[in-house]
């Protein structure tokens, strides 16, 4: 910005040439940015507009002086005697660099300004993104829960050894879905031992007519992924697919790597996709909702058939 003003100034036949005008440009700028840098303090303490104000005017008239000053030194000039033997000149230079430094610093501070804004934009989006996602992390099945319950409580008069061993399921799928939903994202081994949990509390209820099987391969144990993604996939599966059904059925879940993409899929020998297609919606857009939220265009969830009958629901987030 200097060099510029010096060009334009030299352009219009101001001053004894471009080097002369270049020092003087250069030495008031800098100069300027200089108190003006000083003075922030003073202007984040200041509350009232006009005391905001107040100080940069000071600090761009203070810079302008000291500034013209320091160039008629730059150029072999006694200030003073600048001053007293070229005062129209001296002020001509003090009057444009008080121009051109208004004209700067409003650009700058305007700058500031919109960033400032877009800052607190961004951040006051990116809260209500978090409280969204807090609360649809939230959205825990309380049919699960009062179904478990009353479980527990009919099976303690007629099977005490398998209430047991339902609360004891029970009990760890609670207390690892409430430490999961707290944080941003988790490793997928704690994501697995969350479902895990959750088929063991079914695997009780269900018995002979529920069997699961969990892959997940070493080098993605610890791939973060967002808190409860796979859990609501597996709810969907056995709520809708599989315990209608008088014989049951098999869930399979499944990670994977593929180039840069990790694929999570959770299939079941249910119902099928038409006869889930209604039960599952709300559960699939929770999670579809989600990964827009968190990955953008990046993630996907499909859904499709699986052979020879049943649902397949897979999530491909970015690596």
């Amino acid at each position: 910005m200097n060099t510029a003003i010096a060009g334009v100034l030299t352009a219009i036949g101001f001053g004894n040439g471009f080097r002369s005008i270049f020092i003087f440009s250069q030495c008031i700028g800098l100069t300027i940015n200089f108190f003006s840098l000083i003075a922030v303090p003073l202007y984040k303490k200041a509350e009232r507009t006009s005391v905001q104000l107040g100080i940069i005017i000071a600090s761009i008239v203070a810079g302008g002086i000291v500034g013209t000053m320091l160039g008629a030194l730059g150029n072999g000039i006694d200030p003073f005697v600048f001053l007293r033997e070229h005062s129209t000149l001296f002020f001509q230079v003090v009057l444009l660099a008080l121009l051109f430094g208004f004209i700067v610093s409003y650009v700058f501070i305007s700058v500031q300004l919109i960033s400032e804004e877009k800052l607190r934009r961004l951040e006051a989006e990116k809260a209500t993104m978090q409280t969204e996602l807090k609360m649809l992390q939230s959205q825990v099945e309380p049919h699960f829960l009062f179904n478990t319950l009353a479980n527990v409580l009919s099976l303690i008069e007629t099977d005490r050894a398998r209430a047991s061993r339902m609360l004891e399921s029970f009990t760890s799928f609670l207390r690892s879905s409430l430490l999961t939903a707290r944080q941003e994202s988790v490793p997928l081994s704690q994501e697995m031992d969350l479902v895990r949990n959750y088929l063991a509390v079914f695997d009780v209820r269900m018995g002979d007519r529920l069997k699961y099987r969990i892959e997940l391969p070493d080098h993605l144990r610890d791939f973060r992924v967002p808190p409860l993604l796979v859990q609501p996939l597996v709810e969907n599966a056995i709520k809708h697919g599989l315990e209608p059904l008088a014989e049951g059925g098999e869930i399979v879940i499944l990670a994977s790597q593929e180039g840069a993409l990790v694929r999570i899929s959770v299939a079941d020998n249910g119902l099928g996709i038409v006869e889930q297609a209604s039960g599952t919606s709300i559960g699939l857009e929770n999670i579809r909702k989600r990964l827009e939220l968190i990955y953008g265009d990046s993630a996907r969830l499909i859904i499709e058939e699986n052979e020879p009958k049943g649902l397949r629901v897979k999530i491909e987030i970015p690596s």
